[in-house]
């Protein structure tokens, strides 16, 4: 997951909204225009046909924050490599003739952007994300690589030998590709070269209903598993902790931990490590119980 990435493609998506996002870009636009206009090249940069690959993240890590992003930005957005990205664009003079100075204005305003439009809504996007991660990794373990491959975009295709990009041929083994879902890129797929490795920027499963209004609890659906598992199940959109469920929830952990035992053993919810932390996700098969409830 990134931050960073997660706030440049919403940046395009406020310049350019479809139908995905209509709810979030009118919560968003005067959250952006209270910060003023923008003094620094990143409105010019994002919203080009071509992202510059230097603001394309690759994570060498299954989460990275947004300061840790920040901190490493420079160290790939050196003057030779943002040249090359760039086009002859008179606008974008100042990041090759003061460099240091222009790329730190850029890095302080993705910083209030994101603060701004990320950041109040990011618990819904890990959410999402993160849901997106423990489906691929199930998919990778049932069906293997080419299906994962072959899901993810209609111009991500497997290929014999590795996969194709945009039509871009891509040699398995050559470089790790470092797969990066996101909430704000469709309809679009994004690949990112390094030398080390490659990052594909492709639509978060599920994206579409990010922005749904939420009904309470169905009756249905509580007479199913019981009023407190339901509403667990609904808090389970997003990673959470027992410790987290508990709390919002009104229960005691050893509740909380009883109810989402059962929600595993029926296959409605899954636990994985993530760091220090054990967190708890909504299954496929529990987020068939609950779109019926989100509206």
């Amino acid at each position: 997951m990134s931050p960073l990435w997660e706030t440049v493609a919403a940046l395009r998506v406020l310049a350019a909204p479809g139908p995905a996002h209509q709810r979030w870009t009118a919560w968003a636009r005067p959250r952006l225009a209270a910060l003023g206009p923008d003094p620094t090249l990143l409105t010019t940069l994002v919203t080009r046909p071509v992202v510059p690959e230097f603001l394309i993240p690759t994570p060498g890590a299954r989460s990275m924050d947004m300061d840790t992003e920040l901190h490493f930005l420079p160290r790939v957005a050196k003057p030779a490599r943002v040249a090359a990205a760039l086009p002859d664009d008179p606008r974008l003079r100042p990041l090759l003739d003061d460099h240091a100075t222009a790329l730190t204005a850029v890095l302080d305003r993705l910083r209030q952007v994101h603060d701004a439009v990320i950041a109040p809504v990011w618990p819904r996007l890990e959410g999402v994300l993160q849901s997106d991660i423990e489906r691929r990794a199930r998919r990778l373990v049932d069906q293997g690589t080419p299906t994962v491959l072959a899901e993810l975009h209609p111009d991500v295709a497997p290929d014999p030998d590795g996969v194709r990009v945009s039509g871009r041929r891509i040699v398995a083994g050559e470089r790790d590709l470092v797969l990066v879902p996101s909430a704000f890129t469709w309809p679009d797929v994004y690949l990112r070269d390094s030398p080390v490795r490659l990052a594909l920027c492709y639509p978060a499963h599920g994206f579409g209903s990010l922005w749904e209004t939420r009904r309470g609890v169905g009756d249905a659906l509580a007479r199913l598993v019981g009023p407190t598992r339901a509403r667990m199940l609904h808090e389970l959109d997003r990673p959470s902790t027992v410790s987290e469920l508990a709390a919002r929830l009104g229960i005691t952990v050893g509740a909380a931990s009883q109810h989402l035992a059962v929600l595993r053993a029926a296959g409605l919810a899954v636990s994985s490590r993530d760091g220090r932390k054990v967190v708890s996700l909504r299954t496929d098969l529990g987020q068939a119980l609950v779109e019926g409830e989100i509206r």
